[in-house]
């Protein structure tokens, strides 16, 4: 069977790069692939990324808000011939422009207009998401553009959601037969054990919807306590939000902004992290950064919100607490920071979560998808 994966692609950032470096692995190792062909977004990065894989092929093919790159995925897709096109999407995936998104999910469109089978792997819903928290505003204009790029995502033959809730909202509000829940997938590492260091971690692409200000107040409370706290806030600025960071950074030289993580540093800096801390005041989708921290058996204290919420009746485990409320968050924080076993029970739940949905398990589940399609 061959496969093309249409994805943002490391070394790029973000725009589910890293969830792809991580499910395309997973993929080349399914016995039914023969060949895995990877229709990537060019990268002026200096670092090389190593495919091992001999079943892996990259072609950088599609560039961010470029609306002329749909016609050379088409062009590449039109000249393999797959036997499945999986595209790998959330609603920005393709820039920062409304424009180039809604040019970029047409593929999924054109594939299907051209015979192909296609999945359409969907991380975020915009009919789900309160807009003015991603910096789009309410009106009529947007509200149509969401409807139509739904639309066009739903041509697909399979749609994989990534929250089960998404599933029902769709087969419900448009009765798509083919829709699917795969879950997010998450690399585990069954040696980890709670940190002794009283060191909060705040991981990810920041943008407005993380709630860096929020956890900024509680940690400058803590510290005026006398608590001997540590922040540390991993991560770069979201491509969508760019210098978001910069003003924090000035303003706050006692926390440690560590910029982006490779891959190979991630669970260095997960294993220093008495508590991962997720405040967000939005979710567009379910939470990579949670399936990060369950992997690693962190604790994780996280905002009440459908997204995560549905993770948690799902088997993880955190402290949930309302968002944008300071007082909540802190008294949660000093749970897992004071508390030995707190700490160690919800990591140890954690930890089991991200065994039954590894990335090898995530990848069958494709697999099955892609057999299901064939046939």
């Amino acid at each position: 069977m061959k496969v093309c994966f249409v994805s943002s692609y490391p070394p790029n950032r973000a725009r589910l790069s890293e969830y792809a470096q991580n499910l395309v692995a997973a993929l080349a190792s399914r016995p039914s692939i023969d060949a895995l062909y990877l229709l990537a977004d060019k990268s002026s990065r200096s670092e090389k990324l190593l495919t091992e894989n001999p079943k892996i092929k990259v072609f950088r093919v599609w560039e961010a808000d470029n609306l002329f790159s749909v016609l050379n995925v088409m062009r590449y897709i039109l000249k393999i011939k797959p036997d499945i096109v999986h595209f790998n999407i959330s609603f920005q995936s393709f820039g920062s422009n409304k424009l180039t998104n809604l040019t970029g999910l047409s593929l999924v469109f054109l594939c299907r207009l051209f015979g192909f089978r296609v999945i359409a792997g969907v991380h975020t819903l915009g009919e789900k998401a309160d807009l003015e928290k991603f910096n789009l505003k309410p009106s009529l204009l947007n509200r149509v553009g969401i409807l139509v790029a739904t639309k066009i995502i739903l041509s697909a033959q399979t749609v994989v959601v990534l929250v089960r809730s998404y599933g029902e909202f769709l087969k419900n509000r448009y009765g798509h037969n083919g829709v699917q829940y795969i879950p997010h997938g998450a690399s585990v590492d069954a040696c980890s054990q709670t940190a002794n260091d009283k060191v909060i971690l705040l991981f990810g692409h920041m943008g407005p919807h993380k709630g860096l200000p929020l956890l900024l107040s509680v940690f400058n409370e803590l510290n005026q306590e006398g608590q001997g706290v540590k922040l540390v806030v991993a991560g770069t600025n979201h491509p969508n939000f760019p210098g978001y960071l910069d003003e924090f950074i000035k303003q706050h030289p006692n926390v440690e902004f560590s910029g982006y993580v490779p891959q190979e540093q991630v669970a260095a800096v997960f294993k220093k992290a008495r508590v991962v801390v997720l405040p967000y005041n939005a979710a567009p989708g379910t939470s990579g950064v949670f399936h990060l921290a369950c992997g690693y058996g962190r604790p994780v204290v996280a905002s009440d919100l459908p997204e995560i919420r549905e993770m948690v009746n799902d088997g993880a485990s955190a402290i949930l607490v309302p968002p944008n409320d300071p007082g909540a968050l802190k008294a949660a924080i000093l749970t897992v920071l004071s508390d030995d076993e707190v700490a160690s029970e919800i990591g140890e739940k954690n930890l089991s979560f991200a065994k039954k949905e590894s990335w090898s398990a995530v990848a069958k589940a494709y697999e099955d998808a892609y057999l299901a399609l064939l046939k």
